[in-house]
């Protein structure tokens, strides 16, 4: 990380301050797993490069709605944590730009909230004095369910922050982070990587049915 970039993280911070909800509601069940790669600025926060919290436990955590219609996590050990996840704010189906409600599924090409785009997704990932100016990644949520009154009743999610940069290079954070649902925390996977398995898994298959199909001909 420039030395730029780290002067201008404090206001990266002030700013998710800005994003945290009104209304929030503390968790029953949370934790969250961290993994990060050598040299992560935002990793290099967590203490260790593999490291897990558990509510009641470690901290605290909150659980609330971000102006976005996504979700915003907050955790207290006494250095404070943000989780900021949302889908894109466009809606082609009305053509609006009013955001929308995060479902289960997979968000790639994600950026910084609350500066992404909107047509990307958006996500930030900060705590301990430490935080992105720009960044990408992704994040597949696993498990969501909206509350009444701007609160999160479950959110599961599985994500990957690469640092200060637009195009998912370099180094970065990832883990899995569970609010009020039953889903275990698991090593976080690379979205490319479960593709590129299931896709030759399927090739396989198409190979195998093709040699059957020639053997049976003969």
């Amino acid at each position: 990380m420039t030395t730029l970039s780290r002067l201008l993280a404090p206001f990266a911070l002030t700013l998710a301050v800005f994003a945290t909800p009104a209304s929030a509601n503390i968790a029953t069940t949370a934790s969250v797993y961290f993994n990060s790669t050598p040299g992560s600025w935002v990793g290099g926060a967590v203490g260790a490069p593999v490291a897990s919290w558990v509510h009641g436990i470690d901290g605290i955590f909150f659980g609330g709605i971000n102006f976005d219609q996504g979700v915003h996590i907050t955790y207290d050990d006494g250095h404070y944590w943000n989780f900021d996840f949302a889908a894109p704010t466009f809606n082609p189906s009305d053509n609006s730009n009013d955001g929308q409600p995060l479902h289960v599924g997979l968000y790639n090409n994600a950026t910084r909230f609350p500066f992404n785009s909107p047509t990307k997704p958006g996500m930030d990932i900060s705590g301990n004095g430490r935080g992105n100016n720009q960044s990408s990644g992704w994040f597949n949520v696993l498990d969501i369910a909206y509350g009444q009154n701007g609160n999160i009743d479950r959110f599961a999610v599985d994500f990957r922050q690469f640092d200060e940069t637009q195009n998912q290079t370099g180094t970065s954070l990832y883990g899995s982070l569970r609010f009020n649902s039953a889903i275990p925390l698991t090593p976080v996977p690379e979205p490319t990587t479960v593709l590129l398995l299931i896709g030759g898994l399927a090739a396989l298959g198409v190979a195998r049915r093709v040699s059957k199909a020639k053997v049976a001909l003969v």
